[in-house]
């Protein structure tokens, strides 16, 4: 696997989030499948650590923090804490796999995870020592496509895979994460961490700027500089794929989705969600959801 810096974002494919709550896991994970095109994952941060492994075929132009990673069959990527990414349309057949460990977990086993930094690709720090990694994400992977309930297996590997990155993909000298947001960019993480909140809302470009007492005119530099793209394009890329997963995963009214995700009328969804996937919302639900 190689990366080269860029930008560009494409569409993604198809997805499907499984989060057993009940059964108080250390992870959550999504499952990713390559059989139709699906939406695209606009650039987004997180707080949990997510890892990402290419089970059979490749990813192409996976950005992280404004750079572009290629990833082949038993690449892992891993996305730190706060960082900014988002992954484009790949051909059919690929097949990958996230994990993300759960806070509460995380800082239990790891009491100062907030101060460590991982390896963004292991396979490239060492091809031998990255080995077990790829076993055990493997491992999960299969645990939880056929054994999701298996609440000690899936619990050993994940303290397996949390050992393997601290163990040796875990080091100052990977560098300070630029988008560990809150220790090192405390004005970027308020700002996007005030969107998340209020996105659902009549949320506006205005309005954020008019919180943090700037203009928008400063508002849309610095997200340009921080995250590449403006404010508006941030919040209509967060409010659609929060209303994607909405219309591939429940079976909630157009209205309503177009409500819950702060567009403010219907029309106004129907006519972003046309542009970015050439179709209305209710054909694409009936064209791809199983």
């Amino acid at each position: 696997m190689a990366y080269v810096a860029g930008n560009g974002v494409g569409e993604v494919f198809k997805h499907e989030i499984v989060k057993p709550e009940s059964l108080n896991l250390p992870v959550h994970w999504i499952m990713h499948e390559a059989r139709e095109q699906q939406h695209a994952v606009p650039r987004h941060w997180h707080e949990e650590v997510e890892l990402s492994l290419t089970v059979d075929g490749h990813i192409d132009q996976f950005m992280i923090d404004g750079r572009q990673y290629d990833t082949h069959t038993g690449d892992v990527l891993v996305i730190n804490s706060g960082s900014v990414h988002a992954v484009p349309m790949q051909k059919l057949g690929t097949e990958a796999f996230t994990l993300f460990f759960n806070n509460d977990f995380l800082h239990m086993a790891l009491p100062n995870v907030s101060e460590m930094v991982f390896a963004i690709h292991p396979n490239t720090i060492s091809a031998v020592e990255s080995t077990e990694l790829v076993d055990y994400l493997y491992a999960m992977h299969h645990t939880l496509r056929h054994d999701p309930t298996n609440y000690l297996r899936i619990t050993r590997l994940s303290y397996d895979i949390l050992d393997e990155l601290v163990m040796h993909f875990s080091n100052r000298d990977f560098g300070v994460n630029p988008h560990l947001i809150k220790a090192v960019d405390e004005k970027l993480y308020k700002i996007l961490w005030y969107i998340k909140a209020h996105v659902h809302s009549g949320l506006t470009v205005s309005a954020i700027a008019e919180h943090f007492d700037v203009s928008t005119s400063y508002l849309s530099r610095y997200f340009k500089m921080k995250l590449q793209m403006t404010p508006l394009a941030y919040l209509q890329a967060i409010r659609l794929n929060k209303a994607y997963q909405y219309l591939m995963n429940t079976n909630k009214s157009i209205s309503w989705i177009s409500d819950m995700t702060g567009f403010g009328d219907v029309k106004s969804f129907e006519r972003l969600f046309k542009t970015t996937y050439n179709m209305t919302p209710k054909s694409y639900r009936q064209k791809f959801r199983k």
